[in-house]
């Protein structure tokens, strides 16, 4: 199976889709039967403030990822830069040596 990793830095933000187009392409990434991994750095770990209870379609897609299998692991120094101490089901604290490994272990790498 072919491992994909998608490094996402950007916040959400209509005026630079960034966030969006990440979670988007890991479901599509998804649907064609490859593993996910999704690493959060910087202002992409805003991206779980709401991801519990938000209703809107990022958010929402974001929940359906994790329950069918993303790999979500976030960069600790960003979660505390950013004043997030609890991470919802199915993501984890991970560190750039984790992300180092995910990138080695990776057959594609796209970062958003």
């Amino acid at each position: 199976m072919t491992q994909a990793l998608i490094v996402l830095h950007a916040a959400l933000d209509p005026e630079n889709p960034r966030a969006d187009t990440a979670i988007r392409l890991a479901g599509a990434m998804l649907a064609e039967g490859k593993g996910v991994r999704l690493f959060l750095a910087g202002q992409g770990v805003l991206l779980l403030k709401k991801a519990d209870t938000a209703e809107d379609s990022t958010h929402a897609l974001l929940r359906e990822l994790l329950e069918i299998g993303l790999e979500v692991q976030c960069c600790g120094s960003s979660l505390k830069a950013q004043g997030i101490q609890e991470l919802p089901g199915g993501v984890e604290k991970g560190s750039m040596k984790g992300l180092s490994a995910w990138i080695s272990a990776a057959d594609e790498v796209a970062c958003f």
